[in-house]
C-alpha cells in the first residue's frame, strides 16, 4: 500500500566529450515517496499468523549538499515481525515526526531601515508533530463462505454515506 508521489530522482549524470558543448545527460529513477506499508502474512498450523511488517514515512525536500539537481528524500522506517492470533487487533507505532520552522520576510529596503524596519518585518514560529499509528486485524478465511463474509462486512465499512449522483 502507497498513498504519496513517484518522484524523479537522477541518480547519474554524464557530459559527451565528442564536441565542447555536449549536452548533460542524466539518468532518472522514479522514486515512491509517502506512507508505503507492506505486510506479508503467514498462517501456521495452528491458524495464527505470523505478519512481516515494513512501514515507511518519507519527504522530499529540497537538496544542499550536492551540485546535482535532484531532490533528497528523507525516509523514516520501521521493520517488524508479529504473531497474532486470527481477528486480533494489532497497533503499530513510533514514526513521530517533530519540525520547528522558523519563516522570516521583510519588506524590501524598507525592513533595512534602522530602528523603523522593524515595522516592516514578520517573523513567524510553527511547531508541528505527526505520529504515524496503523492497526491491523488478521483475518483467515477459510472457505468461499467465510470470504464472503469478509467482503460484506469490508463492504459496510467503507460504503458512501452519500449516493454518487450520475
Amino acid at each position: 500500500l502507497q498513498v504519496g508521489d513517484q518522484v524523479p530522482i537522477i541518480t547519474q549524470q554524464a557530459v559527451g566529450t565528442t564536441t565542447p558543448d555536449a549536452p548533460i545527460v542524466n539518468s532518472v529513477e522514479m522514486k515512491d515517496t509517502g506512507v508505503i506499508l507492506t505486510v506479508t502474512p503467514r498462517i501456521n498450523n495452528a491458524g495464527r499468523v505470523m505478519l512481516d511488517i515494513q512501514q515507511e514515512v518519507s519527504n522530499v525536500t529540497k537538496t544542499t549538499s550536492s551540485g546535482i539537481d535532484s531532490p533528497t528524500i528523507q525516509q523514516r522506517k520501521i521493520q517488524t515481525r508479529v504473531l497474532v492470533n486470527d481477528g486480533e487487533s494489532l497497533a503499530l507505532g513510533g514514526l513521530i515526526q517533530e519540525r520547528n520552522n522558523i519563516d522570516r520576510g521583510q519588506v524590501p529596503i524598507l525592513g533595512d531601515i534602522p530602528i523603523i524596519g522593524n515595522a516592516f518585518k514578520n517573523k513567524t514560529d510553527s511547531v508541528g508533530r505527526t505520529e504515524l499509528i496503523i492497526f491491523i486485524r488478521p483475518r483467515v478465511v477459510r472457505d468461499i463462505a467465510e470470504a464472503r463474509e469478509v467482503t460484506e462486512e469490508f463492504r459496510g465499512k467503507i460504503s458512501l454515506q452519500t449516493p454518487i449522483q450520475k
